[in-house]
């Protein structure tokens, strides 16, 4: 096995030590958040068949509107299991009241939504331009026959189908590489909430940097649980998959910020520092260029009045 192999058993062992250790508690945080989940969906049909919308196009709203009320209260308290977490590792171990952290304040309601906003809109930027183009396609099929013009309909269609393929292929892989890169942008926000988004992302970055395809192994990893507790047990979900992919998240993001040189690595004074010495470095590097030009430029007129002497 490689080391990233045996990282990753290390890792995820230690996960499932400390979800032994705290099993009362993972359980009724991912069943609290999960039953939260399922009765918002539930109150959401309910509604929509009390009013006689199930075929109506005033269907939509009422489903956008309960999915971002359940967008905007389970994710805070997603990330608030991962503070548990975290500081689950940190050997302080918080009562499950710790999900509800950015609920206990308008402050720490404002940064997480704020946080979550800005990544989500982000993300989108990048990848709805993308599948726009991708859904564009097929009316385009006139368009394939101008550029393509064979006598066969059917191969402007195969064209078109193909480009399509691309764009989508285009757009998953992007897709899953801004993921990775933002993949440490929670555990950022949860250590060090204070930072701003652009700042949350460039650390995210650097965490990342060329553990992106370990990450996403890790992800992958966990792809035979996740198989069976959707088709097979469903309460698995809750009694053991969600607890265990939450805790090995945190325990492969704790490793990283060991990696990085601990606590030190998230203040963003850090970054400015360095900033600042590097503009130092270049002001250096000038002053050094002209001193060089200056002595080159002396030596040049020196030359020149000794051969006018001659």
């Amino acid at each position: 096995m490689s080391v990233c192999g045996e990282r990753r058993k290390y890792l995820k062992s230690e996960a499932r030590a400390l979800f032994k250790y705290n099993y009362p508690k993972q359980i009724f945080m991912t069943g609290l958040i999960t039953l939260l989940t399922f009765g918002i969906s539930t109150v959401k049909i309910n509604i929509i068949k009390l009013l006689g919308l199930e075929y109506s196009f005033y269907s939509m709203p009422v489903n956008m509107l309960f999915d971002l009320l359940s967008f905007f209260i389970t994710l805070p308290l997603y990330i608030g299991i991962i503070y548990v977490n975290i500081k689950l590792f940190e050997g302080e171990n918080i009562p499950v009241g710790g999900m509800f952290h950015y609920f206990s304040s308008k402050s720490n309601l404002f940064d997480c939504y704020k946080f979550i906003t800005a990544v989500t809109v982000r993300f989108t930027a990048i990848i709805l331009p993308l599948l726009f183009l991708g859904v564009m396609f097929p009316p385009f099929k006139e368009l394939f026959g101008v550029i393509f013009p064979v006598t066969n309909n059917t191969i402007n269609i195969d064209t078109a189908m193909i480009c399509l393929c691309i764009v989508y292929l285009t757009a998953v892989f992007t897709g899953i590489i801004i993921f990775m890169r933002y993949f440490a942008a929670v555990f950022v926000f949860v250590k060090n909430p204070c930072l701003n988004t652009k700042d949350i992302i460039q650390k995210s970055a650097k965490m990342m940097k060329k553990r992106k395809f370990e990450s996403l192994k890790l992800i992958l990893s966990f792809s035979v649980w996740i198989l069976i507790s959707h088709y097979f047990a469903g309460f698995l979900y809750i009694f053991f998959t969600m607890p265990y992919i939450m805790l090995s998240y945190s325990s492969f993001m704790a490793y990283l910020l060991s990696e990085k040189g601990g606590e030190d690595f998230l203040t963003s004074a850090s970054d400015y520092i360095d900033k600042i010495s590097a503009e130092q470095e270049k002001v250096k590097i000038k002053k050094l260029r002209r001193a060089k030009k200056s002595e080159v430029w002396g030596r040049f007129k020196k030359t020149v009045k000794v051969r006018k002497k001659f």
